[in-house]
């Protein structure tokens, strides 16, 4: 039986996350139990040479080449390539572009009617314009491509902009506050077409409730609303692993991002939900 091979693609910067640990073994035991093997592999040092045929220098050494690849990384470049040799990468290129900007990422839950808070984006300064299609009330303004709440700002009037927009000096995102939902949201884990969990987060100090920010988490109830609105919103980014963001509404929810790079330790944190272990037996399942 031919061994079964994979690579999990990180950012180098991942080893000095805040919280003082990593998945790298937690992936490599969930993938070791699916009878999988996986190297670790930093995008940072990741040669690609590619003449004729590619091949991908790591440490010195080339790389066999794998049956899939888990993106644990926004490398665009790295991900098109192996697509390109027909390399199942999980989430695909396009996919996880598409969770990235926030802008394309509310256009797409739109054009496939998924509940997205109004929204717009630009890069010239215009808060007339932008405080008036806001109804006069507040809003958030946010980093096009940020992530794990850095680069979001509550903008209440005119100076909350103007600093905004000093800080993030370049093409923008706004989106209608939700303030019934202030202080707090659900991150729902989507795999393949199945919701496999949820957690409430939530801020005491806050609009924004990540964890990464200090926010707390308890076990939410996963119920049908949550399910369908989270695996119709990673259809329309074309995600297959994935945390959604929703925001609490007074009669449903909405969708406030789609993280194709989601992190996964509240989840455990509240419940006897294995992430790892599930996407590698998914990817027995669509791979082997």
């Amino acid at each position: 039986m031919p061994v079964k091979y994979g690579w999990v693609v990180y950012p180098k910067q991942t080893i000095n996350n805040k919280f003082g640990n990593n998945a790298f073994g937690w992936m490599k035991e969930s993938a070791s139990k699916n009878g999988i093997n996986i190297d670790i592999v930093f995008s940072d040092g990741l040669i690609i040479l590619n003449s004729n045929t590619a091949e991908f220098i790591y440490n010195g050494k080339k790389l066999n080449f794998p049956d899939f690849v888990i993106m644990r990384d926004y490398n665009y470049t790295i991900g098109m390539q192996l697509e390109n040799l027909g390399i199942k990468v999980i989430n695909s290129p396009q996919s996880m572009m598409n969770a990235k900007n926030k802008a394309v990422t509310s256009q797409l839950l739109v054009k496939n009617n998924v509940s997205t808070p109004k929204f717009m984006f630009a890069k010239d300064k215009n808060y007339d314009l932008i405080h008036n299609y806001f109804d006069l009330k507040k809003f958030v303004m946010k980093k096009i491509d940020g992530s794990q709440g850095l680069g979001v700002y509550l903008i209440e009037n005119e100076e909350d902009y103007n600093n905004a927009y000093g800080e993030i000096g370049d093409e923008y995102f706004c989106q209608e506050f939700i303030d019934f939902s202030f202080g707090r949201d659900i991150r729902a884990y989507v795999l393949g077409n199945k919701v496999l969990g949820c957690v409430k987060r939530i801020s005491d100090n806050s609009f924004k409730s990540n964890f990464s920010l200090g926010g707390r988490v308890e076990k939410y109830e996963l119920n049908d609303s949550v399910r369908e609105i989270s695996i119709n919103a990673a259809k329309a980014t074309g995600l297959e692993f994935c945390g959604i963001d929703l925001l609490f509404t007074k009669d449903s929810f909405t969708v406030c991002e789609v993280n194709g790079n989601a992190g996964f330790r509240t989840i455990t944190s509240v419940s006897d939900i294995d992430i790892p272990l599930e996407l590698f037996k998914w990817i027995n399942h669509e791979i082997y």
